[in-house]
């Protein structure tokens, strides 16, 4: 049964990198956000030339979607993980 711990070992691996790429996304995607806004803020409140930015809403909303499904993606593979190494856990016990 070494194998399923094996196995979940790597499927929780893989999982957390799934989870960790989508984080690093969606920051990212958050982060241009704030800033094109901070940006549009400051220009209006100095009076100058007021730049528009668009399609940051589509953009946004693209990479959040890609996230969550990455998200899914990542726990569902660290649920699977956990399942494995408990099923190899108690039938090592039960073993004689």
């Amino acid at each position: 049964m070494d194998i399923l711990t094996l196995a979940g070992l790597t499927l929780n691996t893989i999982g957390s990198v799934f989870l960790a790429f989508s984080l690093n996304r969606t920051t990212k995607m958050l982060n241009t956000s704030v800033t094109a806004l901070e940006h549009y803020k400051d220009t209006y409140l100095s009076g100058g030339d007021v730049l528009s930015f668009t399609g940051i809403d589509i953009h946004r909303n693209r990479a959040l979607k890609n996230s969550r499904i990455l998200t899914n993606i990542g726990v569902t593979l660290l649920i699977l993980g956990f399942v494995l190494q408990i099923i190899s856990l108690t039938t090592n016990q039960t073993s004689p």
